[in-house]
């Protein structure tokens, strides 16, 4: 008898697992069901709300919707009046009393107790994942930073000494020549370049001219005095001898 109540009990528990259904009120003074459509006097909203009907559509309205806890449930292509348990595979009466029986049975607890275990240690998974990532760019970040120091680094040095290199390099006041020349001795130095050039043209000038007048003598004088005086003065010379 005890046990009997005590069943009693639990299918009451269990047959107002989806609540009470809502109620709008239409113009003529019904009352229409929002989950199932079913329109009804006020006097009979009670009485609905307990039929086998209305606690149906509720159901039906919950797998559509998702609305827990038939979330954990899809309807049973085989039968209308069954449903599947996502979580366990099990197939079900579409009754609030045997979903809330399955519900809080061992073998769907566990289930749950097992894929909420899953989640939990995928989500730690993915938070080491992430700081290890986050550990790893920073790491890149800090090697990027310290290799554009360098390069900079490097950059002001050579900046530096190319500064360095042409401050050496002297440059001349405004106004003053490279070569510290203004033009006197320069010109001087040419003109004694020009005369000493013009003497020795001059020189090789008169030397030529003395050579040709001394040819030109000398031809003179062998003409004038020709191989027959030279003769005719040997043969004065034998005669004088004897």
């Amino acid at each position: 008898m005890a046990l009997g109540e005590e069943e009693k009990k639990r299918g009451k528990e269990g047959k107002d697992l989806l609540g009470s259904p809502t109620f709008t009120e239409l113009e003529n003074g019904r009352l229409k069901c929002v989950e199932t459509g079913h329109e009804m006097l006020a006097k009979d909203k009670d009485s609905y709300s307990q039929s086998k009907r209305c606690r149906l559509g509720l159901i039906d309205f919950a797998l559509s919707h998702s609305r827990p806890p038939l979330n954990m449930f899809k309807q049973d292509p085989l039968s209308r009046a069954k449903v599947i348990c996502k979580l366990t595979g099990d197939t079900v009466n579409k009754t609030e009393e045997h979903i809330w029986k399955h519900i809080n049975g061992k073998r769907f607890l566990n289930k749950l107790e097992q894929k909420e275990t899953e989640k939990l240690n995928k989500a730690e998974v993915e938070v080491e994942s992430k700081s290890s990532a986050n550990g790893l760019n920073k790491k890149k970040k800090k090697k990027v930073k310290e290799v554009e120091e360098i390069i900079y680094k490097v950059r002001e040095s050579e900046d530096k000494e190319s500064d360095s290199e042409e401050a050496d390099f002297w440059m001349p006041p405004v106004g003053d020549r490279w070569d510290l020349d203004d033009g006197g001795d320069r010109w001087g130095s040419g003109s004694e370049s020009e005369e000493e050039s013009y003497e020795e043209n001059s020189t090789v000038e008169n030397g030529n001219k003395e050579s040709e007048e001394l040819s030109a003598r000398t031809k003179r004088m062998s003409i004038e005095i020709g191989p027959s005086s030279f003769a005719s003065r040997k043969k004065k010379s034998r005669k004088k001898n004897t």
